[in-house]
């Protein structure tokens, strides 16, 4: 544990083209507990059983796993890790491990020991597993920085013999994710790891910023899906270039580019050349703009448009815009003839980093936001750090709101660096505004390849949104910027998560500080409990009486808990109080 495999094996796993998997989250999906309810309810034996499960249901895959701390300690699982892959050990002196462990909070095997006592407990496991760790095929210095070990450890591989039977680990030059995002599929396995993690997206190494007429994506991150899996691909000032990736990557005749007025006439006749230069035909149709248009009545004059045009099953759509255009246009796309295919052009921060990965479509109801929808991925995303420019700073900042929410449920280091970058990123500083979106992409990339329907760990991402949805509601979708809402319920979704004993004290104040900096409000409108009762009660996260509340476990940890609308908002509780 703090060997730092929860930044390195995901930063592996994305520079090899492969898709990442962390055993103890694989163990919290199959208990829908977390570790430590594991070890605190049912004891260390059962949570060693269900590893075990874990590592087996990994086999014969293209993967990079990380494995608890202790995992390859336990019987036979030594030789049975060595034959299944390459095994990789991060080394890191003592001193170093307590250092980045800090209180260890977290942690069953080191709960509830002060300074001494955690040093004393580290040292001795590190003694009794230093045998079984010694016996890896590849060891290299894991205090280096993170992007350094991962060069040591493909440096390693190239050539090494493949355990399972291949001529190598790796091959000697690492290919690149290919158009239509396979992310690796089908690819030799390479590697085993230690430890908890997060996921690292693949850069490719050009100029952060890019130049004009740059032929190729500054980042790429790829969508793990089998048959649906899509590549997430940055770059700068290159939309002409995107249209004809995307003209190629979809292989249709007709192309519908889906966008509002403003950004259709800035940015579209871009794309259309693009499309133009792949042999597609690219027609051009404009939707409302704002969240109150996401709707069935423009559902069904989207339809009329799509027929208008001539598009049939060979055709495709391109949705170019915010979250509310690829919504619009990829429920569209997911209903129209019973499903054509569909391309993610975001053009906002918000559409960004969240919005336009993970194939959720859908419009609203009068009664509730995104009641009706279905899940349709798209065949790729493909975004312009350039088209930010021209989007307001209010908006920008709107779009922040879901790159907190995201560093908040999975990765404190994110978190600390938007405390330290966040102005920065606003002033869209090209390499903060690169790592920004990149990495938060790569979260949402990781957290859809593990829970694409939402069926338990996805639910993380509705952090903020209970609340956040209740307010939009009442406010008719108009006047505030959905990142504004979203902003006031994570702060809310915090405040009660600390009340329940869930998450450390401070732990809201922190994240409401970053918040606010970013110049999101974080109180909600004041209207009567009764008002967000019965906006809460129509949430689609429901199942039976109960709302599936996500609730911080502190900065960068995460968890759901069932509750009913009553006790989401307590007797007592008032909006602004």
């Amino acid at each position: 544990m703090g060997a730092g495999k929860s930044t390195v094996g995901p930063r592996l796993a994305a520079r090899l083209g492969r898709s990442f998997v962390d055993t103890d989250l694989e163990v919290e999906r199959r208990a829908g507990q977390s570790v430590a309810e594991i070890f605190a309810r049912e004891g260390e034996a059962r949570f060693r059983a269900l590893e075990r499960e874990s590592i087996e249901a990994s086999a014969g895959q293209p993967l990079v796993v990380a494995l608890g701390g202790g995992a390859i300690a336990q019987p036979g699982a030594l030789e049975r890790c060595r034959a299944l892959g390459v095994l990789v050990q991060l080394d890191v002196p003592l001193e170093r491990l307590l250092e980045r462990i800090g209180d260890a909070a977290s942690r069953p095997l080191l709960a509830g020991l002060d300074a001494a006592g955690r040093r004393g407990r580290l040292a001795a496991l590190l003694e009794s597993r230093r045998r079984f760790y010694e016996r890896a095929h590849v060891r290299v210095d894991g205090s280096a920085e993170p992007d350094v070990v991962v060069e040591q450890i493909r440096a390693r591989l190239v050539g090494l013999e493949d355990p399972t039977g291949g001529k190598s680990a790796v091959a000697e030059e690492i290919p690149e994710v290919p158009d239509g995002g396979r992310g690796g599929q089908g690819s030799k396995r390479s590697g085993m790891g230690t430890g908890r993690t997060g996921v690292r997206s693949k850069s490719k190494s050009k100029p952060v910023g890019g130049r004009k007429g740059d032929a190729g994506a500054l980042a790429s991150v790829a969508v793990s899906l089998a048959d649906r899996s899509y590549s997430i691909e940055l770059g700068h000032d290159w939309l002409e270039t995107i249209g004809q990736r995307v003209g190629s990557l979809l292989g249709a005749e007709k192309v519908a580019i889906v966008s509002v007025a403003p950004v259709a006439r800035r940015y579209a006749p871009q794309l259309a050349r693009g499309l133009a230069k792949a042999g597609v035909r690219a027609g051009r149709i404009v939707v409302p703009d704002g969240d109150a248009s996401k709707n069935l009545r423009e559902l069904g004059r989207l339809y009329e448009r799509f027929l208008d045009q001539g598009l049939d099953r060979h055709a495709a759509v391109v949705a170019l815009g915010g979250g509310v255009v690829g919504d619009l246009a990829g429920f569209a796309a997911a209903s129209f003839l019973r499903g054509i295919p569909f391309v993610q052009v975001p053009t906002t921060v918000l559409a960004m980093v969240d919005a336009s990965i993970g194939g959720k479509t859908g419009v609203n109801l009068p009664r509730g936001k995104n009641l009706v929808g279905a899940f349709h991925q798209p065949r790729g995303v493909f975004i312009d750090t350039a088209t930010l420019s021209s989007l307001p700073r209010r908006e920008r900042a709107a779009g922040v709101a879901e790159l907190v929410k995201a560093a908040a449920i999975w990765d404190a280091e994110l978190f600390d660096w938007l405390e330290q970058h966040i102005e920065a990123f606003l002033d869209l500083e090209p390499e903060i505004l690169l790592h920004g979106l990149e990495r938060a992409c790569a979260i949402k990339a990781e957290v859809v390849a593990r829970d694409e329907r939402e069926g338990g760990l996805r639910r993380l991402l509705n952090f903020g949104h209970t609340l956040g949805h209740a307010i939009e509601k009442h406010a008719r979708y108009r006047g505030l910027l959905h990142g504004e809402a979203v902003s006031i319920g994570m702060v809310f979704a915090a405040e009660r998560s600390e009340a329940l004993g869930f998450s450390p004290a401070g732990t809201a104040l922190r994240l409401a500080s970053l918040l606010e900096r970013a110049g999101l409000p974080t109180s909600p409108p004041d209207r009567p409990r009764k008002a967000y009762l019965a906006a809460i009660g129509v949430d689609k996260k429901r199942q039976g009486a109960g709302i599936h509340f996500v609730v911080l476990k502190g900065v960068g940890r995460a968890g759901t808990v069932s509750l009913r609308p009553e006790e989401i908002l307590p007797a007592g509780w008032r909006a602004g109080r």
